[in-house]
Formats: structure tokens, C-alpha cells, sequence
């Protein structure tokens, strides 16, 4: 049987993995996830390195999933190998 979104969403954050938030500030402030880590996308590529641990599994999400897409490319392209796009937040809101 597979797993919905919600069930792979808890079973990592269980497991210690960080939620991160790319959306801009207006959008972050108006609701997130909970426990999320922001950092908007602009500013990620200069603040990955300081804010992220490399050995640290990193699940980013977004409005609707572009952003996470491309954050997940740009940590990639930094050395960070366990990060995973989860798509946007108007599919996941309901997995409080």
C-alpha cells in the first residue's frame, strides 16, 4: 500500500528531517506549516550554507511546488544530497 503525502510528510519529520519553507515573508507570515524553517528562495543560495546542515534531511515546500522544485535544485547544486521537494502548501495544509 502506499503512503499519502501526509503519512511521508510525518514519518520524516518523526525521523528528525527539517521542513523548509520557500515562499516569500508575506506568504510565510500569513501561514506555514508548522515547525517549518523559512527561507525564502531569493536568499537561498547565499544563506543555504549557514542556516542548513549538509547531513541533514531537508523536505521544501512552497505555494505550489515550483519553488521547492528549484530549491531543491539549487541545494543540490551546493552538496546538500538529502533534500526533497514535497510539493506546495495548498496540498499539504491539511496534513496538521
Amino acid at each position: 500500500m502506499q503512503k499519502t503525502v501526509c503519512e511521508y510528510l510525518k514519518e520524516k519529520l518523526a525521523a528528525g528531517a527539517k521542513l523548509l519553507d520557500v515562499r516569500t515573508y508575506e506568504e510565510y507570515i500569513n501561514g506555514a506549516l508548522p515547525g517549518a524553517e523559512h527561507i525564502p528562495l531569493n536568499i537561498l543560495p547565499v544563506v543555504a550554507n549557514e542556516r542548513l546542515d549538509r547531513d541533514e534531511e531537508v523536505l521544501v515546500y512552497c505555494r505550489v511546488g515550483n519553488r521547492a522544485l528549484m530549491a531543491e535544485k539549487i541545494l543540490a547544486s551546493l552538496g546538500f544530497n538529502k533534500v526533497t521537494a514535497i510539493g506546495g502548501i495548498e496540498q499539504l495544509q491539511h496534513c496538521r
